[in-house]
């Protein structure tokens, strides 16, 4: 009887060491700073957008540019930044040979928004802050053998900005992932037919500040 109870014992004290040793979950900051705020402009290779039915439009490249207006920036979730103008190479290219053109409305501007901040995580290991683009808005057109299409693509995506290395100017906004999906509407011309109802967009921004040439430090 002893024996047994202390068997028992035992293994409930080891799970309580488990759940005591495993990490908390990390809390979203009710304050972001950003270093340095002001101008700053975006670039990425090849970005893809990809129907719920597996259609994939591919882009060369992309070039965006935006402004951190004020920091520290109060909230969680806080909105860290806007986007102001953002372009894809044309022509864009799909299924059945179909060659595509992005075109895409900032007025209102697209906007970055903080979620959560992980010190130490990211890329370079110099800190990771988890949120969102949203305020989407753009016009994608195309034909191909099936005809003409025309859709709008609206909503947010998921995205995680990763911190530069020391002094660096390789912090990267990465949009790969994060399960939301943006809308697809207004679909027109016979091409449309094989185009789904939601997308995801991947996309990998190297940022760049305009006052100093080096890629802006965010944490909370």
């Amino acid at each position: 009887m002893f024996k047994r109870t202390g068997v028992l014992t035992a293994i409930g004290a080891a799970a309580a060491s488990v759940v005591l040793a495993a990490p908390s979950a990390v809390a979203a900051p009710t304050s972001w700073t950003i270093t340095p705020t002001g101008n700053f402009s975006g670039s990425a290779g090849v970005t893809v957008l990809t129907d719920n039915n597996g259609n994939k439009i591919q882009c060369a490249s992309s070039a965006a540019s935006g402004n951190a207006p004020t920091s520290p920036v109060a909230g969680s979730p806080a909105k860290l930044a806007n986007i102001s103008a953002i372009s894809f190479n044309s022509p864009c290219t799909g299924p059945f040979s179909s060659t595509w053109t992005v075109t895409t409305t900032t007025a209102p501007p697209w906007e970055i928004w903080g979620l959560d901040y992980a010190a130490g995580a990211g890329t370079n290991s110099t800190g990771q802050v988890t949120g969102e683009i949203r305020a989407i808005k753009a016009k994608v057109t195309g034909t191909s053998v099936l005809g003409p299409c025309t859709f709008n693509v609206t909503g947010k995506v998921a995205a995680k900005y990763n911190n530069p290395s020391t002094g660096g100017s390789n912090g990267t906004l990465n949009t790969a992932g994060g399960g939301l999906t943006l809308a697809i509407s207004g679909k027109t011309g016979g091409g449309c037919g094989i185009v789904g109802t939601t997308a995801s967009f991947q996309g990998l921004y190297t940022i760049v500040s305009a006052a100093t040439g080096k890629s802006p430090v965010i944490s909370g």
